[in-house]
Order: C-alpha cells, then sequence, then structure tokens
C-alpha cells in the first residue's frame, strides 16, 4: 500500500469529502512532503501517477482557485491527528511574506507539540506589520467558539505581541497565557518604584528557574518575571 493510499484512509475519517477530492489532498501532502515547497510547478512534479506533470499543475491550480476550506473542521482535524493527551500549548505568531509586489501578512494561531506549533486559525491581515489588538482577540475568540477552554494550559507570545489593551483583553479572558516582554519595559518593585525589566531580573542565570513577582507598569496588575520558565 503506498503512502498516499494510507494517508487517504486517514483521511476519510476526518473529513466528509468526495474519494476524488480526499485522493487529491493526499497526493498534494505527500508531494509537499518531498519536495518541501510550497512551487506549484515542482509540488505538480511529485504526484506521480499515469497523468502528466502539466495535469498535475492545471489540478492544482483549479483547487486552489475554487476551493473553500472549512477552517474549523481543519483546526478539529490537525487537534485529532496530533493526538494531544496533555493540555495544549498555544502559540500566537505572525510571518509576512513578500511575492513580487504583493505582500501576505499572516496572523497564526497554532499548538505546540515536540518542538513544533502545528497551525490551527490564521488570520490575512489586510497590511504589513504588527497585528492590532482587535486582530488578535478575534482571532483567540474562534478558537475558544471551537474547543473549551479547559483544554488549554496556557498561550504564548514574543515580544511582538504587547499592548495595555492587549493584556487588559488577555486578564480577563479564563485563558493562562505567558508572554515575552522587552528588557526596555518598565516594571514597579511593589514599592512605586519603576525598574526595568533587565534590572528585575539580573540576578537570573540561564538555567535558573527563579521567578520575581512584580506590578506591571501597564497594566497595574501582578506578573511573573522569570527566565527559563519551566
Amino acid at each position: 500500500m503506498t503512502p498516499t493510499t494510507l494517508l487517504q484512509q486517514v483521511l476519510e475519517t476526518h473529513f466528509n469529502w468526495h474519494g476524488a477530492r480526499l485522493n487529491f489532498l493526499a497526493h498534494f501532502l505527500v508531494a509537499l512532503y518531498r519536495v518541501k515547497t510550497v512551487n506549484l510547478v515542482e509540488l505538480a512534479s511529485a504526484f506521480g501517477g499515469q497523468a502528466s506533470s502539466e495535469s498535475h499543475y492545471k489540478r492544482l491550480q483549479r483547487f486552489f482557485r475554487s476551493f473553500e476550506l472549512d477552517y474549523t473542521a481543519f483546526a478539529q482535524v490537525v487537534v485529532n491527528l496530533i493526538g494531544l493527551k496533555e493540555r495544549w500549548v498555544l502559540t500566537l505568531d505572525r510571518t509576512q511574506w513578500q511575492f513580487g509586489k504583493q505582500t501576505f501578512n499572516i496572523l497564526m494561531l497554532g499548538v505546540a507539540h515536540q518542538g513544533i506549533a502545528f497551525p490551527l486559525l490564521c488570520t490575512l491581515l489586510p497590511k504589513q506589520g504588527n497585528s492590532k489588538t482587535q486582530e488578535r482577540t478575534d482571532l483567540i475568540q474562534r478558537l475558544l467558539d471551537i474547543f473549551p477552554v479547559s483544554r488549554i494550559a496556557y498561550l504564548t507570545a514574543d515580544r511582538e505581541f504587547l499592548g495595555k489593551q492587549w493584556f487588559i483583553y488577555l486578564l480577563k479572558q479564563p485563558l493562562s497565557f505567558r508572554i515575552r516582554i522587552r528588557h526596555s519595559d518598565t516594571l514597579s518593585n511593589g514599592r512605586g518604584k519603576a525598574i526595568a525589566e533587565r534590572s528585575a531580573v539580573s540576578g537570573f542565570t540561564t538555567q535558573s528557574d527563579q521567578s520575581l513577582t512584580q506590578t506591571s507598569s501597564f497594566v497595574g496588575t501582578m506578573v511573573v518575571c522569570s527566565r527559563n520558565a519551566p
């Protein structure tokens, strides 16, 4: 039995699609794994079978031109295929690609598993640069509309995802979060004195699991500053 046939059998248990479409998706995923590129010409050459590469190329074009993916179903399939038993660590990230004169700026929400962030939901931003608070909160709400918050351990994000309104939103959700802050960000030491983040963690070693509780200067709530947090 070929890898494509095996994959199609797995996909049949998750997608209520026509057999021809499932067969195409299985071929596409196997080709994607083989050539490790999204270039349609190279993908078409890795499809194999009786048809020509040109025929596979046109088939790829038709699929991406006309097919609307159900992203809710996609997220559920990803979770089922990974088979997560522990509570999830969500990852929020953004990637920006340039294709000719066209910019693709994608805000992505994924789940971490064995060192890899598997994409669950995304938003195509209508601009270059960082996302807005509303765009982030809409994406998280889409996820919470699909999956119960009890399955989530916490949300992680890099220093790009900061801002007062953003943190106010997170603090109102039944969702824990661990977000990196910049060295230049200012905290309160609990006695009303402002100190830089680098000063708050200056005594920590890179192997340390120490933590220090401080009051955040931008939302006025207690936060934990640590390095190498478990």
